[in-house]
């Protein structure tokens, strides 16, 4: 079996596993239904330069992803939840694809490329983003497409280096449009540290006309979205969401060394073959050559600028997936000790049959997931399978990473199919839409929320809200027949300190607690 066949099979299985489960489940809250908020207001307001969420303009993002998600809105409509995942179904084969041009333009050989490509699209991260509504795959692969311009500029080949500086900078400025200036300071820090001993690549990045490329790409969004939004939405959207989060982050608060601790686990079951090439690579960086020691590098730098911003998650280090996975593919090829390469592979597939059992051993008894021992049994199995394989055929090196390859896209494509059914019932307020429309049908009357706006409120009853902070003017609401959504919380501090007697209409169970839809008789 060859790993061009190898990675077609993985990514389709990754792909089918998505696919199946986005169209047994609704979007949930509260990412994915802002996300097709924004993309559906997008779609009907006509204006692709102005985001907006529930009618006022949305700070907290750039563009360009919203940009990808609005068509597959219109064309399947904005409670679809195919349409939500659309963009990162899309975003898997390119990302594969894209790691497998920057081996080769790093100059490795194709088959180590394409076994690169097989590792980053098979990691555990990767794969479960591809059922996802989330702005981090499309963003992975405009990394990769940025990196991979950087280490053409490496090269001695003077012949198309002021396409590859123009390119870079392309993608530089695109993913700027995504997720904001970390796809900046990803690949020019990687660039900085490889200047200690070549500073070729960083000069070639930055002498050009590339950033004014770059800078004339975002403003001519950002000056008429400012101009349109108001001096508050810009200093939001370029002060608070990137200085803002960095110093002092208002979500996701993290110690410094929670990503050191998370990537191991997201790059399964690769991580330990990842760590073994870094290692390899970086301790005979003086003669490694500049396109593989920047492919090293990159990953360096992503831990150490993301650990020092304050807001962290699972999913921010992603962009570091790419080269790392191509730095292990080398040495699983290149390695000079067999033993070594073999007890990398054994070792990631042993961790892998230790998170399907434990994930079925810990999801299993939980009472709010009511899943039952088949069930649990068959999440088990579905990787327990592969990774058994991998550790029974540990002596052929190629047959055991293909056996390997397919455990991660294995696991997450029955286990999310299994899994689907409960999170659905924690996660999702598509009830909420049809209960307030039994309570309030005229859809042109907007709805009402006290105390918090969940996205799933505007998704799913298709109505702007107004959002109330003030008991009496719940009261007021009220006193006028109106409907009214609440927190089953928030409902209980209003009735013992401000005596308000709440008629409960309709009740919405909703992750760990209740919403509650009020309406007086």
């Amino acid at each position: 079996m060859n790993r061009r066949l190898w990675l077609g099979l993985a990514v389709s299985l990754a792909l089918v596993g998505a696919v199946t489960a986005a169209l047994s489940r609704a979007p949930w809250d509260p990412d994915e239904t802002r996300y097709l908020v924004v993309a559906r207001e997008l779609v009907e307001a006509g204006n692709p330069l102005l985001l907006t969420f529930n009618g006022t303009p949305y700070p907290d993002k750039p563009p360009l992803f919203f940009w990808l998600l609005a068509p597959a809105v219109a064309l399947l409509g904005a409670t679809s939840t195919l349409a939500a995942v659309l963009p990162s179904l899309v975003a898997l084969p390119l990302f594969a694809a894209a790691v497998a041009r920057l081996g080769r333009t790093a100059g490795l050989e194709a088959g180590t490329s394409r076994l690169g490509a097989l590792l980053a699209a098979t990691a555990l991260l990767p794969a479960l983003l591809a059922a996802a509504c989330r702005m981090d795959l499309p963003f992975a692969v405009l990394t990769a497409l940025a990196l991979d311009r950087l280490v053409a500029l490496a090269a001695d080949d003077d012949s198309h280096r002021r396409r590859d500086h123009l390119l870079l900078w392309l993608w530089l400025g695109l993913g700027v449009m995504t997720k904001g200036p970390v796809a900046l300071a990803l690949p020019l820090g990687a660039a900085a540290l490889v200047a200690v001993r070549d500073p070729g690549p960083l000069r070639r990045a930055l002498a050009g006309p590339g950033p004014l490329l770059a800078v004339a790409l975002v403003a001519a969004w950002l000056v008429p979205a400012g101009l349109a939004a108001g001096r508050g939405w810009v200093l939001e959207i370029v002060v608070n969401q990137t200085a803002g989060r960095m110093a002092s982050s208002f979500a996701h608060r993290e110690p410094w060394w929670y990503h050191l601790a998370t990537v191991p686990a997201t790059l399964l079951p690769w991580s330990p073959a990842v760590l073994a090439g870094l290692a390899a690579t970086l301790s005979r960086h003086r003669r490694a050559p500049t396109p593989v020691l920047l492919l090293a590098a990159y990953p360096v730098v992503t831990l150490v600028l993301l650990s020092l911003v304050s807001g962290k998650t699972l999913l921010y280090p992603l962009p570091l997936f790419a080269p790392a996975c191509l730095v292990a593919a080398r040495w699983l090829i290149a390695a000079p000790s067999g033993p070594a390469r073999r007890a990398a592979v054994a070792a990631g597939a042993s961790a892998m049959l230790l998170v399907g059992c434990g994930l079925a051993i810990v999801v299993a008894p939980r009472p709010d997931m009511a899943l039952r021992p088949a069930a649990a049994a068959l999440l088990c199995a579905s990787v327990a399978a592969p990774a058994a394989a991998a550790l029974i055929t540990v002596r052929r090196l190629d047959r055991s990473i293909a056996a390997l390859a397919l455990a991660a896209p294995c696991l997450l494509a029955v286990g999310l199919q299994t899994l689907v059914g409960p999170f659905d019932r924690m996660l999702s307020l598509a009830p909420f839409g049809a209960a307030l429309a039994r309570l309030e049908p005229d859809q042109a009357l907007p709805g009402i929320a006290y105390g918090k706006l969940q996205p799933g409120f505007v998704l799913f009853s298709g109505r702007r809200f107004e959002l109330l902070d003030e008991p009496a003017a719940l009261a007021r609401a009220l006193g006028n027949g109106r409907a009214v959504a609440i927190n089953v919380k928030e409902a209980r501090r209003l009735e013992s300190e401000h005596g308000l007697r709440l008629p409960v209409a309709a009740e919405l169970p909703y992750r760990h607690t209740t919403i509650l839809l009020l309406r007086s008789p």
